[in-house]
């Protein structure tokens, strides 16, 4: 670039000085007027040579000649030299720089995301499929006849008024409101070469230190509502943080630690909320592997951005018009086809899945499952007159300490063996990697759990605590056998070597057909081996991470629900999934004749519906169960064993719609070939 530069000074100077030359030589030599002298020099300069003016005198005509080679060749450098100085990469970035520091100038309460590598990269592909979906979607309803949009609105024959009232706010929100969160997206990073990519595709940058003081303000810290730390050090996170909370004590700010041991240190530090991303992975690995319909359920509406039902959080201020009502008066359900799952309470406290008859607080937070295009209209409806904008809460996330549970009772590996043989409808959990250690670390080895890893040094501490453990390889159908694959309900995989995990999913597949299948992808082009070889549920890490930061950071109090009702040992509730079989004594009556709320304080919040992957969110009290749907329920801890026996009456036979996307057509010489494949790439 200061090549360029030089290059531009010099046909700058060149040109200044052949453009006068040739002015007073026409003054000169031909004893033209100035005017007419400037007019034939710029004229013969440029080559158009009208031919109302020319020398007239040979010096004059020797002149000219003179004039044109040393003239062109001056203004084809000054040009060259002006094209490559205005068009060049670093000036096209350049410019893109100074066009986002004005829009960045002009962004509050926005989000700032600090840090690059890979969880930065999902959570902004995360963002930027959000708004693709959405764009579409606003695409696809702008472009179709008025009949069918109205046809879109839930309650649209609740009265003329009201129908009328929700298309007009309808078209304000949907259609010319279509700012995205991926508009409200500002990245720090230090990476210049990030940072380029990233402005080349639209995002907001800001390239320098994150920690520093004058980056962050530059990124408009003072007036954004919340932050993603994720740097690639621990310490430069605390850095980062440390420095945000000086420059806005009302900023929201996530953080990634990969040390457990400095997760306090970044809440004292100023963080509200505080991830580990392996510890996550874990969690979700162990959701989608003990209780698959709640996985799919809680995904569905909070990462799923196709799906038409997302979940939102209304907050009740001060002169909100839902305060003092009860929720059955709200009629959610005829207006917005929505409903309310969970309330959080002025105390911080939740309360799952509440009655319509509860009368709303002031400073209570809903959550609500609604239509995506019915969310701006409720939210405009629960907001106090004058306000066009929901608050954002900026409490702190305490840490909680969890103890991993340990048994008296230590098994040896023979002692192992032989329990296992016993075991029907167990868990069986594989692996060696650092997810899998954390998953084991929240698992209670009362439960039906069989351990298997090659890992001894894994193993003996599994079994100090307790766990059923196997020893072996997990290639191997003989050691597979030994951990009960053949009886078991589902298996978890999380396994270092990536032909290791194809060959396990394989061969545990090949032994039972009705296994459901967990494993971990740590890297994308894993993920669609893996669904080949014929697992359920593929979970990366890292994507499963940058979602629920993005969740934690944008829609707090959700990710709190989330972390309050899935599995918390700390307020003893769980979220259960009931599978309601042929013969359920459940079966035939409605939500209301179960009185599970009255029996055992639970609440059924969804219901996965008869061999589908479609749920009802919310259902009224007066639906009736039907044959092989699934209730998801919230229930406390200790009301779960019998719920279960209640519901099902044969706690030990596998779920008959536990797998629902088993197909018995895969081609096992296409497996084979896979795995060859992935062979190869390991050797290379």
């Amino acid at each position: 670039m200061n090549d360029i530069r030089r290059q531009f000074r010099a046909a700058t100077i060149l040109i200044l000085i052949v453009i006068p030359v040739g002015i007073f030589g026409y003054v000169l030599i031909e004893g033209r007027p100035w005017f007419e002298a400037i007019y034939l020099t710029i004229i013969t300069l440029t080559t158009i040579g009208f031919g109302d003016i020319v020398p007239t005198t040979p010096l004059g005509r020797l002149f000219t000649l003179a004039l044109i080679f040393t003239g062109l060749s001056a203004l084809a450098f000054f040009l060259s030299s002006s094209f490559a100085l205005l068009f060049s990469a670093e000036a096209m970035a350049r410019r893109r720089q100074m066009r986002n520091k004005r829009k960045i100038g002009k962004l509050s309460s926005h989000y700032i995301i600090c840090g690059s590598g890979e969880m930065v990269d999902k959570t902004i592909g995360y963002v930027l499929n959000g708004a693709r979906i959405r764009r579409k979607q606003y695409q696809d309803i702008r472009f179709q006849p008025i009949e069918t949009r109205l046809r879109r609105i839930p309650g649209g024959a609740q009265g003329l008024n009201g129908l009328v009232r929700r298309i007009f706010a309808l078209y304000l929100k949907l259609f010319h409101d279509q700012t995205t969160l991926l508009d409200l997206i500002v990245v720090v990073t230090e990476d210049s070469d990030y940072a380029e990519h990233l402005r080349s595709a639209g995002i907001l940058v800001i390239g320098g230190d994150p920690s520093d003081d004058d980056m962050l303000l530059a990124a408009g810290v003072a007036r954004a509502r919340a932050m993603i730390v994720m740097l690639d050090q621990d310490a430069e996170n605390l850095l980062t943080v440390l420095s945000a909370r000086n420059l806005n004590s009302r900023l929201y700010i996530t953080a990634d630690v990969v040390e457990d041991r400095l997760r306090l240190k970044m809440i004292k530090a100023g963080a509200n909320v505080v991830l580990a991303p392996y510890e996550v992975a874990s969690q979700f690995l162990n959701s989608a592997t003990l209780r698959p319909a709640v996985n799919d359920f809680f995904n569905s509406i909070l990462f799923d951005q196709e799906t038409q039902h997302q979940i939102t959080q209304l907050e009740l201020e001060a002169g909100s018009p839902w305060i003092g009502r009860r929720i059955s008066d709200l009629q959610l359900t005829e207006k917005y086809d929505a409903g309310v799952i969970g309330i959080r309470l002025e105390t911080a406290n939740f309360l799952h899945s509440p009655d319509n008859s509860r009368v709303l607080q002031e400073d209570e937070i809903l959550l609500c499952v609604a239509p995506g295009p019915m969310i701006p209209l409720l939210q405009g409806e629960c907001l106090p007159k004058g306000r066009n904008e929901m608050r954002f809460s900026t409490f702190q996330r305490l840490v909680q300490s969890r103890e991993s549970k340990q048994l008296d009772q230590v098994l040896s590996l023979d002692e192992s063996e032989r329990a296992v043989q016993d075991m029907t409808k167990h868990f069986v959990i594989c692996g060696d990697d650092h997810i899998i250690e954390s998953a084991v670390r929240f698992l209670d080895p009362a439960r039906p759990f069989v351990l298997l890893t090659n890992n001894a040094t894994l193993a003996e501490g599994w079994q100090a605590r307790g766990f059923r453990v196997i020893l072996g390889d997990s290639t191997h159908d003989r050691v597979l056998r030994k951990a009960g694959v053949e009886r078991a309900q589902a298996i978890m995989i999380s396994m270092r070597d990536r032909a290791a995990a194809v060959l396990t999913v394989l061969s545990s597949r090949s032994i039972s057909k009705s296994l459901l299948i967990s494993v971990t992808a740590t890297t994308d082009d894993m993920i669609d081996k893996l669904w080949r070889s014929g697992a359920d549920r593929v979970v990366s890490p890292f994507h499963v991470a940058a979602q629920l930061v993005l969740l934690s950071t944008t829609r707090p109090e959700i990710a709190e629900f989330l972390q309050h009702v899935l599995y918390n040992e700390q307020t003893q509730l769980e979220t259960a999934e009931f599978y309601m079989e042929d013969d359920s004594p459940w079966i035939g009556k409605t939500l209301r004749q179960l009185s599970l709320a009255d029996r055992y304080q639970a609440g059924v919040i969804g219901i996965r519906r008869a061999k589908s992957a479609q749920y009802v969110y919310a259902p009224p009290l007066d639906h009736a169960v039907q044959p092989y749907e699934v209730l998801i329920v919230i229930t406390p801890m200790r009301f779960f064993d019998k719920m279960r026996e209640e519901a099902s009456g044969h706690i030990n036979r596998r779920p008959v719609t536990l797998r629902l996307q088993f197909d018995a057509k895969a081609s096992s010489s296409q497996s084979r070939d896979m795995l060859r494949e992935l062979l190869e790439q390991q050797d290379s």
